[in-house]
C-alpha cells in the first residue's frame, strides 16, 4: 500500500466533462453534488489577480440524509463530516485531474475517540467516494 493520502485521478476528458460526470455518478453513489466552486472566479471576486486560463474547481459532495442523522447523532462528526466531501478538478499538463483527500479510519478514530463504528462508516464512505471519482473521469 502507497504512503501517499492524496488520491489523484487523471482524465483525458475535459474539466467539464468531469464535473458533469461527476453529478450523474454522484446518486449512483448515494450523493449529490451540493456545490461547484470556480475558484479562479473567488479569486478574482476578491482581490486577486488570477492569472489568464485559471482553472481550478472545488466540488462539494453531499448524502444529505445520511449527514444529517449523523451530525444529529453528535454534532462533533460534522467536522469530519463536511471536509472529506470536497475534491479539486484542474488541468496539469494536458490532463484533467481530480485530487480527493480520503480520511483514513484511525484519523477518524483519533478526532472522535468515542463515537463507536462511525469511524469504520465515514472511512467506508470515502472509498465510496473515490470510486464515484474513478467512474468520473
Amino acid at each position: 500500500m502507497s504512503d501517499k493520502i492524496l488520491f489523484t485521478a487523471e482524465s483525458d476528458k475535459s474539466i467539464e466533462d468531469v464535473i458533469k460526470n461527476l453529478k450523474k455518478n454522484a446518486p449512483e453513489y448515494g450523493f449529490q453534488v451540493r456545490h461547484i466552486l470556480n475558484l479562479g472566479e473567488e479569486y478574482r471576486a476578491n482581490g486577486a489577480e488570477v492569472d489568464e486560463g485559471f482553472q481550478i474547481y472545488q466540488v462539494i459532495i453531499c448524502s444529505f440524509k445520511r449527514s444529517y442523522q449523523a451530525v444529529k447523532a453528535n454534532n462533533e462528526r460534522a467536522i469530519v463530516l463536511l471536509l472529506p466531501k470536497q475534491m479539486v478538478v484542474y488541468n496539469k499538463n494536458g490532463k484533467t485531474v481530480v485530487n480527493y483527500l480520503p480520511f483514513p479510519e484511525d484519523f477518524i478514530a483519533q478526532a472522535l475517540p468515542d463515537d463507536g463504528d462511525f469511524p469504520e462508516r465515514l472511512a467506508k464512505t470515502c472509498r465510496k467516494i473515490t470510486r464515484m471519482i474513478e467512474a468520473s473521469v
